[in-house]
């Protein structure tokens, strides 16, 4: 689940571990205000876009509900994604993720699992694009 920025319910609470009334890995009204406040707090210090993206863990994880917030990637991190993506789009991910990665649940990077399969398909709202169109007059 990817929770965007605008988003103020959903945007600050702390790590997972401290996200009190979780339900078998659903996130609470409660862990919605506590994320939305860690994000705004974030955004203030790295004065760029947060994104807060939470992954559900399967019964064999250490977890039920994994939550990291990741800023939106400067020139040098966007030009670096974009060069790897052309070589390996995994590496590639992983790259962007470390390098974006601000605070949370860093097993969502670091365990494989976690990564492929829940933390890989969410980045490409990082890369999102600002509305715009040409104009032809």
């Amino acid at each position: 689940m990817m929770y965007e920025a605008d988003m103020n319910s959903q945007a600050q609470g702390a790590k997972t571990e401290s996200v009190s009334g979780m339900v078998s890995g659903e996130i609470t009204l409660a862990m919605r205000e506590q994320i939305a406040e860690k994000k705004n707090q974030l955004q203030k210090t790295h004065k760029r876009r947060v994104f807060v993206i939470a992954v559900k863990g399967w019964e064999s994880d250490e977890k039920p509900l994994y939550i990291a917030y990741f800023v939106q990637p400067n020139l040098m991190q966007f030009s670096q994604y974009m060069s790897f993506m052309q070589k390996d789009i995994v590496q590639a991910n992983q790259m962007l993720a470390r390098n974006v990665f601000v605070d949370g649940d860093k097993e969502l990077i670091d365990n494989e699992d976690l990564f492929l399969y829940g933390l890989m398909p969410q980045l490409s709202s990082i890369i999102d694009s600002r509305d715009g169109e040409l104009v032809n007059l």
